[in-house]
Parts: structure tokens; C-alpha cells; sequence
């Protein structure tokens, strides 16, 4: 999983995982029950799973000192969207909200190449946001920093499709968010968080204001 190409033991070809989980290839000790517990969570339908959840795991995973030396204690979704919104959503939704106007004129006055234009040039401004977390723990800042741009982009492509445009090529991302921890279990944890997060918007229909419990 940490190179991905043809596994001899499976007899198949294997995608290559990100985030270095994978770098070590030593096996844990596990006892019977353990791997029952590991087949049937294989078994189970993840798609829909949380991402916020790992920052739990990653807590109780730190022993009491590691946490207080660490500050490592993980915020809810609604302390979370206190900063995030003001910070980075208003903005760009006033932004948003401006380039909606002009491009209604523009449509009115018969300009579609122009609004179309005006779009793309906010889209392409959404895809260059970048947001930093000089302090990431597990992503939840950045998880819903992402899910908010992500938002915003769908009403832009929105826009575009109702102005006979295709789909765009380029798309807010992971990379536009960026994470430094202390902990570097916490930052691959991070990491793993927000692309589980982008593939889910990409392939598992929105769930619209999902409770985030930690981060």
C-alpha cells in the first residue's frame, strides 16, 4: 500500500495510499479475537464514516503526559466554525456575492463571455486560497475549512453549468490546506482526514451539516 503495483500474495494490482501509514511494514501482534474485530470492520460499509473521528483515536492514543505537553485536546465542529467562518468564509462570500451581481449584468446585457469569464477568474481565485493551521492536531480546522470551500466551489460550478459551461477541470483540494503539529502522528492523521474528506465529497452524496465532535 505504500507503493502501490502488483501485490504477489493478493494476486492483484494495488493503489498506492498517501500520508506514509503505510511506510512501516512490521506487523503488529494481534490475537484471535482482535483480527475478528478487524474482519468484520472490513466488512463494513465506510463511506459515510466520519472523518473527525481520528482525532479521537489520536487522542486516546497519547498517554496523559504526551496530551498535556502537547495541548492536544480536540475541538468541536461549532468552536471550530467560530474562527473558520468569519475568517475565511465571509470573505470570499462577500467576494462571491459582488462577482454574482456582475455577472447578472453582464448576462443581462448579453455578455455571457464575459460572465463566464468573471466566474471562472472567482473559481480560479477559490482554488489558490490557501489556509494554514500552525497548530493542526488532526485536521478538524482544516476538514472544515475544506468542506466550506468546497461548498462555495459547487455554487460556482452551479453558476457555470447554468451559463452552458462544462465541468472544470481544476477543483479545491487537499493540497490548499496546509498543517504543522508538534505531533507527527497527528499531521499523517491530518493528512489522512482531509482526503477522506475530499474523496467523500466527490463520491458520497453531501450530508449537509454533518456534528463534528472532535477534531
Amino acid at each position: 500500500m505504500n507503493t502501490g503495483g502488483f501485490s504477489t500474495i493478493l494476486q492483484c494490482e494495488l493503489k498506492q495510499f498517501n500520508g506514509g501509514l503505510f511506510e512501516s511494514t512490521s506487523a503488529l501482534p494481534i490475537n484471535r479475537d482482535q483480527l475478528n474485530l478487524l474482519i468484520e470492520a472490513a466488512d463494513s460499509d465506510w463511506r459515510n464514516v466520519e472523518p473527525a473521528i481520528f482525532g479521537t483515536l489520536l487522542e486516546r492514543a497519547l498517554d496523559k503526559n504526551e496530551r498535556s505537553s502537547l495541548g492536544a485536546h480536540y475541538t468541536p465542529r461549532a468552536y471550530v466554525e467560530r474562527l473558520v467562518i468569519p475568517t475565511i468564509v465571509e470573505p470570499l462570500r462577500e467576494d462571491w456575492k459582488t462577482t454574482v451581481a456582475a455577472i447578472a449584468d453582464l448576462v443581462h446585457s448579453g455578455d455571457t463571455a464575459a460572465a463566464v469569464q468573471a466566474a471562472r477568474e472567482f473559481h480560479r481565485k477559490l482554488c489558490d486560497t490557501f489556509v494554514l493551521d500552525p497548530a493542526c492536531g488532526s485536521g478538524n480546522f482544516l476538514y472544515v475549512a475544506l468542506e466550506h470551500l468546497k461548498r462555495l466551489e459547487g455554487e460556482i460550478l452551479e453558476t457555470l453549468a447554468s451559463l452552458g459551461q462544462p465541468q472544470e477541470l481544476y477543483t479545491v483540494n487537499p493540497h490548499q490546506l496546509l498543517g504543522i503539529d508538534l505531533n507527527p502522528r497527528a499531521a499523517v492523521v491530518a493528512d489522512l482526514v482531509l482526503w477522506i474528506g475530499y474523496l467523500q465529497w466527490h463520491s458520497v452524496p453531501a450530508v449537509p451539516n454533518r456534528s463534528l465532535s472532535r477534531s
